[in-house]
């Protein structure tokens, strides 16, 4: 199960919009809850970015303290496609805007086979 929070109306109705529009596209159960935020809790450090860190070349690459790598955008981004969210395409068209160094480009597309 997965939940998505929302801050406002707005974004609720989108949230429920987008959902709609993947259970339609998906041949497998979508089970996803639409709330409203409360209060956050980060988790502990060893949990940020886990499955990121287990990239452990790509992550110094980075050059990232911990607190930087949790706030990361890149880091969010990156860890999305190492974790097979997204595609070589995808990645392909936002890599240079992410700011990425070839290597670390060329690192990703491997990881995406």
């Amino acid at each position: 199960m997965s939940v998505i929070f929302y801050h406002s109306e707005e974004q609720r109705l989108s949230a429920e919009k987008s959902l709609a529009l993947q259970r339609t596209n998906s041949k497998h159960e979508i089970v996803t809850k639409i709330k409203p935020v409360g209060k956050f809790y980060l988790a502990e450090d060893y949990h940020q970015k886990y499955l990121l860190r287990q990239h452990k070349w790509l992550v110094q690459s980075l050059d990232l303290d911990v607190d930087a790598l949790v706030s990361s955008h890149i880091a969010a981004r990156l860890s999305g496609y190492i974790t097979g969210f997204g595609t070589r395409e995808g990645f392909l068209k936002e890599a240079k805007r992410l700011g990425l160094a070839q290597e670390q480009i060329d690192y990703v597309l491997e990881e995406l086979g």
